[in-house]
């Protein structure tokens, strides 16, 4: 397998084992976590270990492709990495527009991706998929970290988009998703704005600007894989403290959506609160 890696300064191992140097704090029969050792098994994909921040250790499983691999080593895996490197991740999307860092947030299916990539067709600069690493410097100013990710969309999301499936690549042979390739903004950018985006049953769409310990718990709620801080204490004391800061310099806005709803109409409204 030609595993390429999410981030920099990354070894990865292939058909190796992670040897843990002390005990797991946190244990389910597929996590192993502490605060420099994590192992995690997805079933019919492959086992991985991470140390210190620096090395990933990857024993495929024998049906194994390598898309899937790969995809979880972009997700699962790379959250583990960013919180031993104390480096705190987002789930969201990001991107740049008119100059502006912005983070689209929220659960798994929301519509994340969808969005980001509907501002990209409107001119906006592609930055991170699904995980973003952000970064409190001590002058006050947020930046969000750029990451080896592409856009992913589903196929009926692709037609709504008028694009084709064909010359695409499946994030994995069993799923109709998709990469969209797009050229990536690579610099470091400001964080300026966090959307919070989230679905209801009304037929309307709502925005409401979070203020104080409201906007620091909806941040905490999204934060990726905040589950494996249970196995990092320190860590999470100061992944947390980060949190704080940083809900202190940005604003935060939740918008709420109609669960079934146009992608470009979604794009208006919080283009309105931008």
């Amino acid at each position: 397998m030609n595993l390429q890696s999410p981030i920099e300064s990354l070894d990865i191992v292939l058909d190796e084992e992670l040897q843990f140097s002390s005990e797991p704090l946190y244990a389910t029969p597929r996590l192993k976590i502490n605060e420099t050792d994590f192992e995690i098994t997805i079933e019919g994909v492959a086992k991985f270990g991470v140390k210190n921040g620096r090395t990933v250790s990857v024993l495929p499983h024998q049906d194994a492709d390598e898309a899937s691999v790969q995809l979880f080593l972009n997700g699962s895996v790379l959250g583990a990495l960013l919180h031993q490197r104390g480096v705190l991740p987002l789930h969201g999307s990001s991107f740049v527009l008119n100059g502006k860092g912005i983070i689209i947030c929220g659960c798994s299916g929301v519509g994340k991706s969808s969005v980001t990539a509907a501002f990209c067709k409107r001119g906006a600069s592609f930055i991170n998929d699904d995980i973003t690493p952000v970064v409190a410097e001590e002058s006050g100013i947020t930046k969000i970290i750029p990451i080896k990710t592409q856009i992913k969309l589903w196929n009926d999301t692709l037609k709504a988009f008028g694009i084709e499936e064909d010359g695409l690549s499946r994030i994995r042979p069993s799923l109709k998703k998709y990469y969209l390739p797009w050229e990536k903004y690579n610099g470091f950018q400001r964080l300026n704005k966090i959307i919070i985006l989230r679905t209801y049953e009304k037929r309307h769409y709502e925005a409401e600007e979070l203020k104080g310990m409201a906007k620091y718990n909806a941040l905490r709620r999204n934060i990726y894989r905040k589950l494996y801080l249970r196995g990092m204490p320190e860590t999470a004391r100061n992944i947390f403290k980060h949190l704080l800061k940083i809900a202190e310099d940005i604003d935060v806005i939740v918008v709420s959506r109609p669960k079934i709803s146009d992608i470009n109409a979604t794009m208006e409204f919080i283009l309105k609160q931008l």
